[in-house]
């Protein structure tokens, strides 16, 4: 008898009619290959998740209660759903036992009367922080203390913010001291400013008094940041195919990279990408994209941005996230960041620096004339070969996303055709016949050319007839219970770049 059943017996004599169900032919075209997401960062004492504990992130604003509002985890968070509300978003809080340092600052208000009479004439005071504007309205006669005290109020009211305020601190009635929710040095780069849209800078003796007199001083003094390795015992043999985190020290770099590459062997084979910010003048940016080279990783590039780094690895994570599950090939090239407010023009990286970033592992971004943030090139780190030549092989995210779409639809389709079902295996030359459970190294090419094609004619590879002439499969010599196959992709490329001439005529 040819055919091969699973659950009916040939020796089976009762009177009847026996139908077993057969799924190993059931898939025709391709799987659906939904994404997941991780995003590591620091909690604060009030969220109700404990450390190290994996936790979904389902809906807007639940990661406030999970790890506190205005935490670097929460923050993060909230930034990915904003950008992107579909993909399955997961978060971890590390940091248990740390003795790391908040970074603070102090803004000084005691110059910002004529007199003991306090201020003269009325102004509003714009203040942002980490892109959050607090408007304050200074009132004519009004001390420092009193603009300080009212600050403090405004401040420590908006949860959403990084930081806490408290005045006098040693220093005196009229001083504002602002200090980071929480420890790291992530908090040596919360930016706050006055005046950062146009037309804020108004010409009122009040208003141009206290913007010029305030003695304000750059976030600093945080220090010690969690350690990522702590994470991968927790997540186990979990998946994540976006695996977003804020720390670009470098040992914490080398532990991510270390893992994605792990990850991405063919017996772990749990595929994922890293992506994270810096927030650094042009030559620290190619100082530190220099100095990684790893095509797991992607680091954005950023100077002067009211937005923390931390929220700029997460809106950037979620939008790759999206659009590269729905087609891991297609250019991410001026795709909307949400909620993140670009640097002043002055301070935005030119195209000419940005083309060098782009040689030296840093993703770019550009601002539209509406002033909104637009991913340019998502690159990863990874520059040149163990060997120092150029290499310019993994140089976009999108060829290991599609790498990995290829490689999970292969698995699936010859599991679920040839593995699951427990088919025997012989050469070629055996005549199987129709319904019997044996493969051939022939039957695996045909399925092979079959799911290839409709990897083509989803927009996945190009120049199918030279990947057929190409692909190899054959019986192993040593072990007759495997087949060897090599496959030979053209991946399909991204439009980039449109170069043209004009050849005028008078």
């Amino acid at each position: 008898m040819a055919i091969s059943f699973n659950n009916i017996p040939d020796t089976v004599r009762t009177p009847g009619a026996y139908v077993e169900i057969d799924n190993s032919r059931a898939l025709k075209g391709l799987v659906q290959n939904p994404h997941k997401a991780l995003i590591i960062g620091q909690k604060r004492s009030t969220g109700t998740v404990p450390f190290d504990t994996l936790v979904a992130i389902s809906r807007d604003n639940l990661a406030d209660g999970y790890f506190g509002s205005g935490s670097i985890l929460a923050r993060m968070c909230n930034k990915f759903k904003e950008n992107n509300p579909n993909t399955e978003l997961y978060a971890l809080a590390i940091g248990s036992g740390i003795a790391g340092v908040a970074a603070s600052m102090t803004i000084d208000f005691s110059n910002a009367m004529h007199s003991a009479a306090g201020c003269s004439g009325t102004g509003t005071y714009y203040l942002m922080i980490n892109g959050e504007e607090i408007q304050y309205t200074i009132e004519s006669g009004q001390s420092g203390s009193g603009i300080t005290a009212a600050l403090t109020l405004l401040i420590n009211s908006n949860s959403a913010l990084p930081v806490h305020a408290t005045q006098n601190n040693g220093v005196g009635e009229s001083a504002l001291h602002i200090s980071a929710v929480c420890s790291g040095t992530l908090g040596n780069y919360i930016d706050i400013r006055t005046n950062y849209y146009t037309g804020q800078s108004a010409t009122t003796d009040i208003f141009s008094r206290v913007s010029t007199i305030t003695s304000m001083a750059s976030m600093a003094g945080g220090s010690i940041d969690p350690d990522l390795g702590d994470v991968w015992a927790v997540i186990g043999g979990e998946q994540f195919h976006y695996v977003i985190q804020p720390y670009i020290d470098t040992a914490n770099l080398t532990e991510i990279e270390t893992e994605l590459e792990d990850r991405f062997l063919p017996l772990e084979d749990l595929q994922g990408h890293g992506i994270t910010a810096v927030r650094a003048k042009y030559a620290s940016c190619t100082a530190l994209g220099n100095a990684r080279n790893n095509p797991h990783n992607t680091i954005v590039g950023v100077y002067d941005a009211p937005n923390g780094p931390e929220e700029w690895a997460a809106a950037w994570g979620a939008v790759a996230a999206w659009n590269l599950n729905n087609d891991p090939a297609r250019p991410l090239h001026y795709l909307k960041l949400k909620g993140i407010l670009p640097p002043p023009i002055e301070n935005r990286f030119t195209r000419e620096e940005r083309d060098y970033l782009l040689y030296d592992g840093i993703a770019t971004y550009v601002v539209d004339s509406g002033g909104n943030v637009l991913i340019e090139r998502s690159i990863t780190t990874y520059q040149k070969t163990a060997l120092g030549t150029p290499d310019p092989s993994y140089l976009d995210i999108q060829t290991l996303a599609t790498l990995g779409e290829i490689r999970y639809q292969y698995k699936v389709r010859m599991i679920s055709r040839f593995i699951i079902p427990r088919f025997k295996l012989a050469d070629d030359t055996f005549p199987v016949q129709p319904g019997s459970k044996v493969a051939t190294p022939r039957t695996v090419r045909q399925e092979t050319i079959a799911l290839f094609t409709l990897l083509r004619d989803k927009g996945l590879i190009e120049n199918l007839d030279e990947f057929i002439e190409n692909l190899i499969v054959e019986r192993d010599m040593s072990d007759r219970n495997r087949v060897n196959v090599l496959l030979p992709p053209d991946l399909i490329n991204q439009f980039r770049v449109l170069a043209g001439q004009i050849q005028f005529i008078l």
